[in-house]
């Protein structure tokens, strides 16, 4: 330690009040203040956590000579709460080239501690109105091993989370509306445990599938209504326009939705690719009727008009030559006669 340090624990002993020290077998509640800064989520999420202890104080230390609080390092002995996030899959701590951890103990024995932490996140998400969805993620820290009889979290009453300023509107895909504080306490069968909890509300940006999806479809669906235009007998023409613009929203569909996660239900954008789909596949339609009623219309100019039974020629030969025969007998008989 430096001889100013030195000094200052002196002090500190030297009103030390051994009587006023806790009870060993007694549990002292502890309630936890906790403000969250430099969040920047999804791409780098750095986070630094303040956790302030107030304990009771066991040295009656009063005076101007002492400092307001004393700065420790990570190595030396301190209680620390066992506190983790819950919903947490991958993190680790900044230790270049030192650990990134505070330490301060203040005369009134309050003790704030900070670190700086990364930290990768589940936060399950709602597709139904992708892509102008809203989205909810949580960060919900707790306690492991100790319940609220023996530790209590509560946030800090003025300016709980601190954001990066223009973190909001940095994100790549996603704006950054809200942020709340709440609680998310649990009871197990071991126990009730204390737990706060950060809410983040994103809103989806939207230009991207405006830009991307939206108005290439649009334009899709119009060049297929161009076949209206162009003369039926054109077939190659039209039938080439058609398929391929087809074929052309099947495969923008694809990509869209190799970005998402399978799901069950359908998505918003799911039915305007349906509905995209479906106009391209009725001009498609479209041209094989008219083609189709052209053809009959053509048969039946061709054709002699008359009862569908006398239509067959097979049929007019042969009633042709029963007439015939009938008439010849009817001459042999008269010439007999």
């Amino acid at each position: 330690l430096s001889p100013a340090q030195c000094r200052r624990l002196l002090l500190i002993v030297a009103h030390y009040r051994p009587l006023s020290r806790t009870v060993a077998n007694s549990i002292l509640q502890r309630k936890k203040e906790l403000s969250t800064t430099h969040l920047i989520f999804f791409t780098s999420n750095s986070t630094q956590i303040f956790l302030e202890e107030k304990i009771r104080s066991r040295y009656g230390v009063t005076g101007d000579e002492l400092p307001d609080f004393l700065i420790l390092t990570a190595g030396q002995q301190i209680w620390m709460p066992d506190s983790f996030f819950q919903n947490e899959k991958q993190a680790y701590k900044h230790m270049i080239d030192k650990p990134n951890v505070m330490i301060r103990v203040h005369k009134d024995g309050t003790i704030l501690y900070s670190v700086r932490i990364s930290l990768v996140l589940s936060c399950p998400m709602h597709l139904q109105f992708y892509p102008m969805d809203v989205q909810q993620c949580f960060i919900d820290l707790a306690s492991y091993a100790y319940t609220t009889k023996d530790i209590e979290y509560i946030w800090k009453p003025h300016e709980p989370v601190q954001l990066k300023a223009g973190l909001s509107s940095s994100l790549p895909s996603f704006q950054l509306n809200n942020v709340s504080t709440t609680y998310c306490t649990s009871t197990t069968n071991t126990g009730s445990y204390s737990c706060l909890r950060t809410v983040l509300q994103l809103r989806r940006q939207f230009s991207y599938y405006l830009l991307q999806l939206y108005i290439p479809s649009c334009m899709l669906v119009i060049v297929s209504w161009v076949s209206f235009w162009i003369d039926r007998t054109a077939v190659p023409a039209r039938v080439t326009l058609g398929v391929t613009t087809l074929l052309t929203m099947t495969t923008q569909s694809s990509g869209m939705n190799a970005k998402l996660p399978p799901v069950a239900y359908i998505k918003a954008i799911d039915v305007w690719i349906g509905a995209c789909l479906t106009f391209i596949f009725g001009a498609l339609l479209e041209f094989a009727w008219v083609t189709y009623i052209a053809n009959r219309s053509s048969q039946g100019r061709s054709t002699p008009r008359g009862p569908p039974l006398f239509k067959d020629p097979l049929l007019i030969r042969f009633l042709f030559r029963i007439f015939d025969a009938r008439t010849r007998s009817s001459s042999e008989d008269d010439g007999v006669a």
